[in-house]
């Protein structure tokens, strides 16, 4: 699991620079991207404080970075990009239409149609550790660095979308990552 989760990650750092449209070198995983304070604040990460970070307040998942409860998640377009390296491939955000060469992608050989609250947390958990001082992605499921409880983000996001599912809101969000994605 350890090696997946790893090839995963290294798929989505290669690409974060032109998800994020921040220089590629933000995102190698020896990059302290704690002295970076535009990278903190997209997730509202503050030092000492990793054990209270709540991913309902991290800026990234708001349209314009800007906190709002009556758009969570409105920045469904930065999750949905992290879906597609998820299940499509790293090359996928690149992509126009079709497919260039290659094995086929995973939403194909799983036969995904659409986006699942699992999915979309995973997303959500990827793209919290990748803006955080985190070098790794923990065994424990908490940032060495960061302290922050991934696996809580995972739980959150996963239970936010679970209990909303059925929200006029967050459908037309999953109906927007779907066509994204698919």
């Amino acid at each position: 699991m350890q090696r997946v989760r790893s090839s995963y990650h290294h798929a989505l750092r290669s690409v974060a620079g032109s998800i994020f449209n921040m220089s590629p070198e933000y995102f190698s995983a020896s990059y302290d991207r704690m002295s970076n304070q535009q990278i903190m604040d997209m997730i509202g990460w503050v030092a000492g404080k990793g054990k209270d970070f709540d991913v309902l307040k991290a800026p990234i998942i708001y349209p314009d970075l800007k906190i709002s409860a009556k758009k969570v998640f409105g920045n469904w377009f930065m999750i949905a990009k992290f879906i597609k390296v998820a299940v499509g491939g790293k090359m996928s955000i690149y992509l126009k239409s079709g497919r260039g060469g290659g094995p086929s992608p995973y939403y194909k050989i799983w036969r995904l149609k659409a986006c699942t609250p699992g999915l979309i947390a995973c997303s959500v958990t990827s793209m919290i550790f990748l803006l955080s001082p985190d070098q790794q992605f923990p065994g424990s499921g908490v940032g060495a660095t960061s302290s922050i409880s991934y696996s809580a983000v995972f739980r959150t996001v996963k239970r936010f979308f679970v209990t909303q599912w059925a929200h006029p809101r967050v459908q037309a969000i999953v109906k927007n990552m779907n066509d994204y994605v698919f």
